[in-house]
């Protein structure tokens, strides 16, 4: 049985007052627990470094690090397989962002292509084999998310990656990513107590600033897919 695993947070807010035009989903990927499990002793480890000199024990959250901190949090995991999703809010269709149920349906919508594009990677790669059985664990930053949210994205990942699904715009049938079983698993995780989510919001910190104060080279990340939406 093969295993992925992906962590994902978001920076900047999927609404047309966000003064930066951007809204940003970003992560990490594996494909093994021992891969996480060494990412997230490295990374903890750091965390508390910079707590105990900062005398504090809150979550250290991007927004409210100094710029050498988050430097330091980023270049931990700097070269772990990692992901972005980056919306432009100006090329965004007002019906999606003056409603709180579209704005939730475009971001499973965006995390569903992201991740279908990063499992489409691995496989050219070899690093999945299509042929064989796979168990995808989804990890997000908690949010407003209905228990109908959580069914849906789930259950469109499985049918789409194990099925295919009928094309209405093309009228053709997309064929399946895996000839095997797929089995999805999705989780809203408590930032506070996950660090894996805590770096995921460094990143997503790191990219959502290089728009900000235009700096492109802080998008300039090893092992890293970047997707553009619309």
């Amino acid at each position: 049985m093969q295993n992925l695993f992906f962590f994902f947070d978001d920076s900047g807010t999927l609404h047309i007052s966000n003064d930066i035009g951007k809204f940003v989903y970003a992560g990490f990927v594996f494909t093994s627990r021992k891969d996480i499990d060494s990412a997230r002793v490295r990374y903890t480890n750091l965390v508390k470094q910079i707590q105990k000199t900062l005398k504090t024990t809150r979550e250290l959250k991007a927004c409210n690090l100094r710029p050498k901190y988050k430097r330091a949090l980023y270049n931990v995991l700097r070269k772990e397989n990692s992901i972005a999703l980056v919306v432009d809010i100006s090329k965004t269709y007002d019906k999606i962002l003056y409603s709180s149920h579209s704005i939730c349906r475009y971001k499973d919508y965006i995390l569903k292509i992201a991740i279908q594009t990063e499992i489409d990677k691995l496989i050219e790669a070899n690093t999945l084999n299509p042929y064989e059985d796979i168990s995808i664990y989804i990890y997000i930053d908690e949010q407003f998310a209905t228990t109908d949210g959580i069914y849906g994205l789930r259950e469109a990942l499985k049918e789409e990656m194990q099925f295919g699904i009928f094309n209405y715009n093309y009228s053709k049938i997309q064929n399946s990513i895996f000839k095997s079983e797929v089995n999805v698993h999705l989780s809203y995780c408590d930032s506070k107590v996950n660090y894996m989510i805590q770096a995921c919001d460094i990143l997503a910190n790191r990219i959502f600033c290089s728009y900000k104060y235009k700096k492109n080279t802080l998008r300039d990340i090893p092992n890293h897919l970047c997707l553009t939406f619309p």
